[in-house]
């Protein structure tokens, strides 16, 4: 993704406050990259999409 936005694990935790509201206001995912791991925070809404996607359905006569 060419216009990803990614912050430092350092700068992500010294900016955390304005990183979730970054998160939650632009509805897009930001990568935090630190020297051992990396991680990508999303918002609430963004999550429960992603997990209604992803569970199973029933089928209608159940």
């Amino acid at each position: 993704m060419a216009d990803e936005e990614r912050w430092t694990a350092a700068h992500a935790m010294t900016n955390f406050d304005d990183l979730l509201e970054r998160v939650v206001t632009t509805c897009k995912p930001v990568f935090i990259v630190g020297e051992r791991n990396s991680a990508v925070l999303i918002s609430m809404e963004d999550w429960d999409s992603i997990q209604e996607k992803l569970r199973p359905r029933s089928p209608p006569d159940l």
